[in-house]
């Protein structure tokens, strides 16, 4: 798979819940306390790459967004997108990659933003949305 070249392991998956308004919950099993560059992955195809917005901003902070629908917009689009292919009785996992701290002068470089477009335009998901 494309994203392993870049680091990215396995954290996690999608799950079908009744008892949320989402209809989806997630479960997390690496990375979940890390600021990180994430991907939703259906039978080996990325459909949506996404980022931590924010330093403080965890995985599981950010895959909480997802289920609880928070902000709208994407969070509700995409949450839609996953809970169609849960029922469809397919998986959804959840990739992550947690980039390098790297400084230039007396500066940190934030990879986690600087690495989001680059990934995107060359990996193409359906679930993100093009400008």
């Amino acid at each position: 798979m494309f994203l392993t070249e870049y680091g990215f392991v396995e954290a996690g998956e999608w799950l079908l819940s009744d008892g949320l308004r989402s209809g989806i919950d997630f479960r997390l099993a690496a990375l979940r306390h890390e600021r990180v560059i994430f991907a939703f992955v259906v039978s080996g195809e990325t459909k949506y790459l996404g980022i931590c917005q924010g330093r403080d901003v965890t995985l599981r902070d950010r895959m909480g967004r997802f289920k609880n629908l928070v902000g709208a917009g994407t969070n509700e689009r995409v949450a839609l997108e996953i809970r169609k292919v849960l029922q469809a009785g397919r998986g959804v996992k959840i990739l992550a990659f947690k980039p390098p701290v790297v400084q230039y002068k007396r500066l940190e470089v934030d990879l986690v933003s600087g690495l989001k477009s680059s990934l995107i335009e060359a990996v193409n998901p359906a679930w993100n949305r093009r400008r």
